[in-house]
């Protein structure tokens, strides 16, 4: 087992410092390079959290013997180039969701990774928090019974962020790669990862195109002309009858509202505001209020990573399952834009 990894955060936007920030809680790692393509962002975090190289550009990083691994927190159209120089180089890789522009480019991700037997983990951050790994431990032992359906809402009421989000060439997306990421990735994994086969899917830009909505958060460079949904609904059905079901936006006029919930045969589980879970016993219903422990999941992730590279093990949240995730978003924005479903040929 590697005494420390030596990694290089490539990003030094708004979710590099999140990254940034958490790995100052793990353990076996250094933080030995931030790299970004503004050098004043870069040097600001560098010396923020105390990281010895500097760099403005990743193929010099890759270059320099300075990291075992990276983080990529760069803009989407930029994760395949840089995931596949990390690999060449002999570095294992933790890559932001989502981990690619689409399915076709995550797949190219994962057979670099294991021609040359590298680690590409997807950065999905929700599967870390203590309420998924709750819900997934009680899903996995059938206290819920077979998990039928999933259904997640998303809605920001002013929330479209900055610069290149905006941008489907550099985003490949709005609200539903930025955040049904996320949703979709979580409900299938609870479920059991069933297999994909058909999608449908709904899209609107009526605000994000005249200027409304934006948000407080985001990158500011690269502005661009809004080119990407600000709002989407999907249904992704499943080889085995079982669905899921999404409503996400970055703008729309309602309230604000992040719920998330699935349900089984035997109880049902739900995510925020709070964490509960739903049974019955005959006809009592049982709703049930856990009492996690509170931890930062971007910190968990990342120990995860450290310790899968350490330990030459597979990831929780592999580039293999990512690429599935991307294949399940490609079809919904496919149905969004033909009107018609789109089909799911995984693998």
């Amino acid at each position: 087992m590697r005494k420390k990894v030596r990694l290089g955060m490539i990003g030094a936007g708004n979710i590099g410092r999140i990254h940034l920030q958490a790995c100052q809680e793990c353990t076996g790692l250094e933080v030995a390079a931030v790299c970004d393509v503004e050098k004043r962002r870069a040097k600001q975090a560098a010396d923020e959290f105390g990281v010895p190289h500097v760099f403005t550009e990743y193929r010099k990083l890759l270059a320099a013997d300075v990291v075992d691994a990276v983080s990529v927190c760069t803009p989407n159209n930029t994760h395949l180039p840089i995931t596949l120089a990390a690999i060449r180089a002999g570095k294992d890789v933790l890559c932001e969701k989502p981990i690619a522009m689409n399915a076709r480019e995550a797949r190219r991700m994962v057979a670099a990774a294991k021609k040359a037997r590298r680690i590409l983990m997807a950065a999905q951050s929700s599967r870390y928090t203590p309420a998924a790994r709750f819900v997934k431990k009680i899903a996995d032992q059938g206290r819920l019974g077979q998990v039928y359906y999933g259904k997640a809402l998303w809605l920001r009421r002013s929330g479209i962020p900055r610069g290149w989000f905006q941008d489907a060439k550099q985003s490949a997306g709005g609200p539903l790669i930025d955040l049904g990421v996320h949703a979709v990735d979580l409900m299938w994994w609870l479920m059991g990862r069933p297999k994909p086969v058909s999608a449908f899917g709904v899209a609107f830009d009526h605000l994000g195109r005249t200027g409304q909505g934006m948000g407080d958060w985001g990158v500011g460079w690269n502005p661009g002309k809004f080119t990407v949904e600000d709002m989407i609904g999907g249904l992704i059905r499943f080889e085995d009858g079982r669905a899921l079901s999404l409503d996400i936006s970055w703008a729309a006029h309602t309230a604000d509202q992040y719920w998330l919930r699935i349900f089984g045969t035997k109880g049902g589980a739900q995510f925020l505001p709070e964490t509960m879970l739903y049974h019955s016993d005959g006809n009592t219903k049982l709703d049930v209020v856990p009492q996690l422990a509170r931890d930062n999941h971007y910190a968990a992730e990342n120990q995860h990573f450290v310790d899968c590279v350490r330990r030459r093990k597979e990831p929780i949240s592999p580039g293999s399952q990512a690429v599935v995730v991307m294949e399940m978003l490609d079809a919904v924005a496919k149905a969004a834009r033909t009107g018609r479903m789109a089909a799911i040929r995984t693998g």
